[in-house]
């Protein structure tokens, strides 16, 4: 979810949406699964972002899965730690 803060400057924006979506969203305030109708729209809206950005990640990792230098250079970089990476015989 979207990082809130205190100091969060919040905007005012009217949207149209469908009637059966504001009908729902009162229903679940009513039954106190969200505080109100705009934060539900709000969470709705935060969760939408964050998938969209999540997907956009996956899309980017796919494109590199194909890049041969991104992962020669990934390879390069995880060989040159290996070594540190071992812990030998010292203990902390």
């Amino acid at each position: 979810m979207l990082a809130t803060s205190p100091k969060e400057v919040s905007i005012k924006y009217t949207t149209v949406l469908p009637k059966e979506c504001i009908d729902e969203l009162k229903n679940l305030a009513d039954k106190k699964v969200v505080p109100s109708v705009s934060q539900g729209i709000r969470l709705a809206i935060e969760n939408f972002i964050d998938a969209q950005k999540q997907q956009e990640y996956i899309n980017k990792m796919q494109e590199a899965m194909s890049d041969n230098d991104f992962i020669r250079r990934t390879m390069d970089t995880q060989n040159d730690f290996e070594t540190i990476d071992e812990e030998g015989i010292w203990k902390w």
